[in-house]
């Protein structure tokens, strides 16, 4: 593959997913009014979901071609790309505003999420048991965040939204269901692109394979987050944008790694359990404590995060 082609498969991918992550923040809205549901739901698990399809699909490929650690790797570097790289962005792009709600209930979720993680390694061993615990989790995550999202619906929290034509005037519930999906599609797929034409690229300027590993696929991974957050962020849909980081981090870490290790057990590299899964913690501890003050993360801190992220891919590269 020529330098061009692979250029153009990233300039093609990079506009299918900012277009898509639009669509897809704007269709997701929609239907919060439609079904009455926050759009912090929406940015929990419906986003999510579509966003951390990447993650998902590397994990799921990894456990069926018995690739040791490489979905636990994935999912353990992409959560701290979540809050490091994209929340940080996002904040310094706009401060964002935290409802008390999200921190006293999903950060929990998260936070949960994050120990439940540590304590099933701390054998060396993800065995399909602890897939098994990990499903049931995710399921009673998604049934408790429906159920408080129908209760405490306002439709004043998306009022000043400004929908396209099309959504605007359409009362269709089918219709924006598959705008919906097809956002989602588009997301994924543009990321998709857009991390072939970046591997081709680092090939063909002779990278070493880890370095694209540990750049190319970790970020790139990610890259359907950073769009939607950083989309939903400019519009002022702070909600949908922590929403969306959380509920990708609950969802690799109690779906992805669930279905992984119940496809295949997963053993652990002992380095792992030493630096990755309990920086992976402290990040999680620094997104409580920037939430916590104000109940915002301001621009400094925004930064302060995004310079820990980095800090963290240079020494990995040391390493």
């Amino acid at each position: 593959m020529t330098m061009f082609t692979s250029s153009l498969l990233l300039i093609v991918g990079l506009s299918i997913l900012i277009l898509s992550s639009d669509w897809l923040v704007q269709s997701s809205v929609k239907i919060a009014y439609f079904y009455k549901l926050t759009p912090l739901f929406i940015g929990l698990v419906i986003i999510a979901f579509g966003t951390s399809a990447p993650e998902a699909g590397v994990g799921i490929m990894a456990a069926i071609r018995n690739q040791k650690g490489i979905a636990l790797g994935n999912i353990i570097g992409s959560n701290i790309s979540n809050i490091g790289l994209i929340l940080g962005l996002c904040a310094i792009v706009t401060p964002l505003k935290v409802d008390k709600k999200i921190f006293k209930s999903e950060l929990l979720m998260m936070g949960l999420s994050f120990v439940l993680l540590f304590v099933l390694c701390l054998d060396s061993y993800i065995s399909r048991f602890d897939g098994l615990i990990l499903i049931i989790c995710f399921i009673a995550f998604c049934i408790i965040s429906y159920s408080k999202a129908k209760k405490s619906f306002d439709p004043g929290e998306i009022d000043e939204f400004k929908f396209y034509k099309i959504l605007e005037k359409t009362k269709s519930k089918k219709i924006t269901l598959v705008i919906l999906l097809l956002s989602l599609f588009g997301v994924v797929g543009g990321a998709d692109l857009m991390v072939k034409g970046g591997v081709q690229l680092a090939e063909i300027f002779k990278v070493s394979p880890w370095i694209i590993g540990i750049t190319v696929f970790a970020i790139g991974t990610s890259l359907p987050e950073l769009v939607a957050s950083l989309t939903a962020s400019i519009k002022k849909l702070h909600s949908i944008s922590i929403g969306n980081i959380m509920g990708s981090n609950i969802f690799n870490i109690l779906f992805v790694l669930g279905i992984v290790s119940l496809i295949r057990p997963i053993p652990l590299d002992i380095s792992i359990l030493k630096f990755e899964l309990p920086v992976m913690c402290i990040f999680g501890l620094l997104l409580f404590t920037v939430m916590r003050t104000g109940y915002k993360i301001s621009r400094g801190e925004g930064v302060l995060m995004f310079l820990c992220y980095t800090f963290f891919i240079l020494f990995l590269i040391i390493k």
